[in-house]
């Protein structure tokens, strides 16, 4: 029975990783019909991004086939293609500034970056720049609701999506927290659910155009003067404790922001 029931495990956990790859893959079909693009990555590029099997991918890939979403040629110039990949043309004036390489950050979920660029097919990378316990500043310690003599944990870190610059963030947390500074601190919403037990459950978020200064475009790969989205983050956990207070440069030729909005009326039937 154990036997059968271990079996039975792993089929259903197999099952679920394929739902989650096909699940992928078909954002990734949006996003490249949106961009006008029509070719999806290899298996072997969309594996390493997934961090799955090529065995997984490629049955995903045969869902998407059945379902007429993509169409697979072989031989030496094949590969996976969308059946109905349209560029939009926008109007004059109103051209996008992302490129072929755009990340979808939706402000209708709490996730974090690696968890988003992993959904989205893209392979994640973090370079931890600085990390470290620091006096808290006013406008900090009044976001975390702490003292203002007191110390907060202060890490900067830049992403990288498919190996190119994605954003320079900021992060300051409680110092109840410091033993985070003890990990690799790329995922920290994870670390900080699975090793010290908080969910970061709510955000609030400002968002506003700033452009980078010297040091920050380059870091960014950016000139100086370029504009970006800055965006500023107070999370909070399941007890609804102030717990992350963040400000995020992100690249504006490479993110485009998603938000879902919902009237306060209940439709009704006439």
């Amino acid at each position: 029975m154990a036997g059968a029931w271990s079996a039975g495990g792993g089929y259903r956990s197999a099952m679920l990783l394929l739902e989650h790859v096909h699940e992928a893959l078909v954002r990734l079909a949006g996003e490249l019909a949106d961009r006008g693009e029509s070719r999806l990555p290899t298996e072997r590029v969309l594996a390493e991004r997934l961090e799955t099997s090529r065995t997984t991918v490629r049955k995903a890939l045969e869902r998407l086939e059945e379902d007429h979403v993509i169409r697979r040629v072989r031989g030496r110039a094949g590969g996976s293609y969308l059946t109905a990949a349209t560029r939009q043309t926008p109007p004059d004036g109103a051209r996008p500034l992302c490129h072929g390489h755009s990340i979808l950050r939706s402000l209708n979920t709490v996730k974090g970056i690696p968890e988003i660029l992993h959904e989205q097919g893209f392979r994640d990378g973090t370079t931890v720049i600085s990390a470290g316990l620091v006096p808290a500043t006013a406008g900090i310690a009044s976001a975390l609701g702490l003292a203002e003599d007191g110390e907060v944990v202060a890490l900067k870190r830049l992403r990288h999506a498919d190996g190119e610059t994605l954003s320079l963030e900021r992060m300051y947390l409680r110092p109840e927290l410091a033993g985070l500074l003890g990990t690799e601190m790329k995922s920290v919403y994870r670390t900080l659910r699975v090793r010290f037990g908080v969910q970061i459950c709510v955000a609030d978020e400002a968002i506003e155009i700033a452009t980078l200064s010297p040091s920050e475009g380059a870091l960014l790969d950016q000139p100086a003067g370029t504009p970006v989205l800055k965006l500023e983050r107070t999370g909070y956990d399941q007890r609804g404790r102030a717990v992350e207070y963040s400000v995020d440069l992100f690249r504006a030729d490479r993110t485009r922001l998603h938000v879902r909005s919902q009237s306060p009326v209940t439709p009704r039937r006439l």
